[in-house]
């Protein structure tokens, strides 16, 4: 059970900084995933062996009235 006084860890702590904080960190942590996957040859979906030219395109097939 959370404790009523839990609120005046914002009279400690900006509210405006930790969001900042906790979103630069998130985009920096987002960032390196994907820098580590693109690094490896198993995760690397840019250079997987498929040419975007030589995916064809799917067209719906629309009925005639």
């Amino acid at each position: 059970m959370m404790s009523p006084d839990l609120w005046k860890i914002w009279l400690l702590v900006d509210p405006r900084r930790v969001l900042t904080a906790l979103g630069v960190f998130l985009i920096i942590l987002g960032l390196a995933i994907h820098m580590i996957l693109l690094s490896t040859a198993e995760f690397n979906w840019l250079e997987d062996g498929v040419p975007a030219a030589s995916v064809q395109q799917v067209t719906p097939v629309v009925p005639q009235r």
